[in-house]
């Protein structure tokens, strides 16, 4: 996979320990502020060896999640264009136009944030076959197949606990930086949820924002990936008196509230 540009800032943390009011600086909470920054550190690290690695030769990069069950009813839409049919639980079929690149980068990029993405091999295989470029697939699967189980070591995940795995993604904004009938640069701005809601879990979910660049070539008569990498941010402070939830919580929230399949 490409190798991965390090700009922007995450501040997943409230603020830095010494900007906190005196009354919060209970030996406890120095100590709770510090296993949550050194989760969120090692969260970032797993993400970004997945997501910001080494592409293909076509032009090939990808490597994130998908909907984990196929729908028959036809896929969200992106800035000002809309898919026009599903294959795979990915939706596809593209105008030929900067609009329709820009749907497809950013419904590809939602394809590529599902739990089922990283603990299932098949669906993996299937989105990336239907996403990427035929020349970008190849080494893309190998990257991607090769940094899953990095990522889900590091998460903590087992064959026991990878049902409530967390992997949620949602859209910020599109950019489409070069456009002409045959290739597409856009920039896709996400925050993502990720992490495994149990007390036993190597870190806490966490939540990530990231920009993905990606170029897309007119291919088979449709948008498809040729490269993809990731960088940071931008990233939101969050806000100084806010708790994270519980892991009972988080894993009920997950529970209880369906992912949103698609951009629109």
């Amino acid at each position: 996979m490409a190798g991965t540009q390090k700009t922007g800032t995450r501040t997943l943390t409230a603020q830095q320990p010494e900007a906190a009011s005196v009354g919060d600086q209970s030996p406890w909470r120095r100590a709770k502020l510090g296993a949550i920054v050194f989760g969120v550190v090692l969260l970032i690290s797993a993400v970004l060896a997945l997501f910001g690695g080494k592409g293909g030769s076509d032009t090939g990069s990808a490597g994130a999640p998908a909907d984990a069950t196929p729908t028959a009813t036809t896929g969200g839409s992106g800035p000002g264009a809309k898919a026009h049919t599903v294959k795979n639980g990915v939706p596809v079929g593209y105008p030929h136009s900067k609009e329709g690149a820009a749907a497809a980068a950013v419904n590809y990029q939602m394809a590529r944030s599902s739990p089922g993405y990283f603990t299932d091999t098949a669906l993996r295989h299937q989105v990336l076959k239907t996403i990427m470029t035929s020349g970008a697939l190849p080494s893309q699967q190998a990257s991607d197949d090769q940094a899953v189980g990095g990522l889900l070591t590091s998460l903590g995940v087992t064959a026991k606990t990878a049902p409530d795995m967390v992997m949620r993604a949602a859209p910020l904004g599109t950019s489409v930086s070069s456009y002409s009938p045959d290739t597409a640069t856009v920039s896709a701005w996400m925050a993502e949820v990720v992490g495994v809601p149990t007390e036993k879990s190597p870190m806490p979910v966490s939540a990530t924002w990231s920009t993905y660049t990606i170029i897309l070539q007119w291919q088979g008569a449709d948008w498809k990936v040729a490269t993809i990498s990731q960088s940071d941010g931008p990233t939101p402070l969050v806000a100084q008196d806010s708790t994270p939830s519980s892991t009972s919580q988080m894993r009920l929230a997950n529970e209880e509230f369906d992912a949103p399949r698609y951009a629109g």
